[in-house]
């Protein structure tokens, strides 16, 4: 184990960076740092870096909605 952020757990890393969690989750830093000032994920500060552990990540992934319930849910309101 080299660094705390390179530290790896079978093929997935241990804990990503912002810019790395943004890369392989298809968004921009901004959108990372909205969700964790939102609560949406968890975060850990070593010195001056921002580490997302894998198992923060998995997590905020599963709490993302699905986009059929989103959508039922907006074609309900529209019908009332």
């Amino acid at each position: 184990m080299n660094e705390v952020g390179s530290a790896e757990v079978g093929a997935e890393k241990a804990a990503h960076t912002i810019l790395e969690f943004g890369a392989s989750h298809g968004i921009g830093r901004s959108l990372v740092y909205e969700e964790i000032a939102a609560g949406r994920l968890k975060c850990r500060k070593v010195g001056r870096r921002t580490l997302i552990l894998a198992k923060d990540a998995e997590a905020w992934r599963d709490a993302l909605p699905d986009i059929v319930v989103r959508l039922l849910a907006s074609a309900v309101a529209k019908a009332v």
